[in-house]
């Protein structure tokens, strides 16, 4: 487990630091619209300002390979996929993209899953008018099912928006 959050320590600290970069050239994208709602049922898609959507796929309940990582044997792994259509005038930077998911009433974390090319994120830039795609899993407690909140980040200076629902 030290390793996943390792990396999610590592991914975090390299999106802030592009996030400076991008900040430094590209202040107008950085505007944040909006605060967390939150009760959205799966597949609804969010805006933020500047022309960003995501839509998030009804969660689908998975076995992971014997390779995975994140995944802990009594939970239920859990994956969405999660799209992004860029209706902004520059390029969209997939790598920056941030995902959490939290269950039960007291809002536990999950850990990400990375179980091959699941959890990899979006690669590469997404052209602005163009979508991006991709899956990600989290490992959730059985007796947490009911309530599951997916918060998505497309940027690291974006307000989270959150998909909140049951996993059947």
């Amino acid at each position: 487990m030290n390793g996943i959050r390792t990396t999610a320590v590592v991914r975090l600290a390299a999106a802030a630091a592009m996030s400076a970069c991008l900040l430094g050239t590209s202040v107008g994208v950085a505007t944040a619209a909006g605060s967390p709602s939150a009760d959205t049922d799966w597949g609804d898609t969010k805006k933020w300002g500047g022309g960003l959507e995501v839509t998030v796929s009804q969660p689908v309940k998975f076995t992971p390979s014997a390779y995975s990582i994140g995944h802990e044997a009594g939970n239920q792994a859990v994956k969405w996929r999660i799209k992004v259509h860029n209706g902004t005038d520059e390029a969209f930077q997939g790598a920056l993209m941030t995902v959490y998911a939290k269950s039960g009433n007291d809002g536990d974390t999950c850990e990400q899953i990375f179980d091959g090319d699941l959890g990899a994120g979006i690669t590469g830039s997404v052209s602005p008018g163009s979508s991006g795609a991709a899956e990600f899993a989290f490992d959730v407690p059985r007796n947490q099912l009911s309530k599951v909140d997916l918060e998505v980040r497309p940027l690291i200076f974006h307000d989270g928006k959150h998909w909140v629902g049951d996993v059947k």
